[in-house]
């Protein structure tokens, strides 16, 4: 939520701070950027400290970045508390992993993952339109203030309704052994190329909806509230998708899965060139496309960050953050390079989901040739 609420507010920041679009992508690409940075510490730290206290830490770094930049008075100073906000928010999600590695294996993992994914959803898919609706009722820094009381409430539950998870008995490792563990990983090559899968996936997901505000704006003239309505596609694919692994996918191969998702992903990707191509230049020719895309997305996302933890049983947490690091990473570089595109055409949007899903599909080939044949 913390990053899709702002997205509908982008254009108002950019003319708020009389700065060009490149300037202004900072502010979801240093988020990234500093998301992934924290994402390398907080998953090792995890493992040392427990789960608890970081993301209680965690949390409380959160409130003070979303209040730094609800006070921004430079576009700059809005980067900075971005940038502290992202730090903070790094530790839910890559601990929320590393808590389910503690509890769960094989294909019960994926299912704990795609329940996990499905709780994000329900708060990333009303967000863009919540979002659009605070900057049409009052301004951009509404949305911050919003942030910093929703986080203090979820600190809160936190202390009440999660316990330490890391197992006991586990000793805390130095810095200099999790060094080892996280080089023992990284010389894995198949959890190298499952760790770029994920990141590939996220990059086409936030790359779209990172670009798609100022499209909606420049090239069909649309306001920020059509955003986050048309963003429901979107989401509801994703959704769906993750709810489908949850309940049903239990009795299907993780191979016929993935595969499957990241067909989808690519036919969708393939449909909404072809659209954007042909000059079908509307908000639903550029969305609808985008719901089998998601879908697919939601069916492969969490075996193959499954089967990434399932390489580092041991250290989940070393793990969950070299898969989140290259999620983010992927994606800040997607997200800023797309602000150097044209958004008065949906064209490059789609040219770079398309490519996207290319590479990831010839990547799962790699990874599993008996499986694709």
């Amino acid at each position: 939520m913390a990053n899709n609420m702002l997205l509908p507010a982008l254009p108002e920041i950019q003319r708020h701070f009389s700065a060009t679009l490149p300037a202004v992508q900072t502010t979801i690409s240093f988020y990234l950027i500093s998301f992934a940075i924290g994402i390398l510490f907080v998953g090792p730290l995890s493992d040392r400290l427990g789960r608890r206290p970081v993301i209680a830490g965690g949390l409380v770094v959160f409130i003070a970045g979303s209040m730094a930049a609800a006070l921004a008075p430079t576009l700059n100073w809005l980067v900075f508390g971005r940038i502290v906000q992202a730090l903070g928010a790094s530790a839910g999600l890559t601990v929320a992993r590393a808590v389910a590695g503690d509890r769960f294996q094989g294909a019960t993992l994926a299912h704990a993952l795609a329940v996990i994914t499905m709780t994000m959803m329900l708060g990333t898919t009303l967000s863009p339109a919540f979002g659009g609706y605070l900057v049409a009722w009052f301004d951009w820094h509404t949305g911050f203030w919003v942030m910093t009381g929703l986080a203090a409430i979820v600190l809160a539950c936190m202390f009440v309704l999660l316990p330490e998870t890391r197992r006991q008995g586990a000793r805390g490792e130095s810095a200099a052994e999790l060094a080892r563990e996280a080089r023992a990983v990284l010389a894995n090559p198949r959890f190298v190329g499952y760790a770029l899968q994920v990141g590939l996936i996220y990059s086409i997901f936030l790359a779209f909806i990172a670009v798609t505000p100022y499209v909606m704006s420049q090239a069909f003239g649309r306001s920020e509230t059509d955003f986050g309505f048309y963003y429901i596609l979107l989401s509801t694919g994703y959704f769906v998708g993750n709810l489908f692994v949850a309940t049903r996918g239990r009795g299907i191969a993780p191979e016929k899965l993935m595969f499957a998702g990241l067909g989808l992903q690519l036919a969708g990707a393939a449909i909404g060139l072809a659209l954007a191509l042909g000059h079908v230049w509307t908000p639903m020719a550029l969305f609808l496309p985008q719901l089998p895309l998601a879908f697919g997305q939601g069916l492969a996302l969490p075996h193959l960050t499954a089967r990434a933890v399932h390489l580092a049983p041991d250290y989940p947490g070393v793990a969950s953050s070299v898969i989140g690091f290259s999620q983010q990473a992927a994606a800040a570089l997607s997200v800023q390079a797309m602000g150097l595109a044209a958004m008065n055409t949906p064209v490059p949007i789609n040219i770079f989901c398309t490519v996207a899903s290319v590479v990831a599909m010839l990547a799962l080939l790699l990874l599993s040739p008996r499986q694709a044949r």
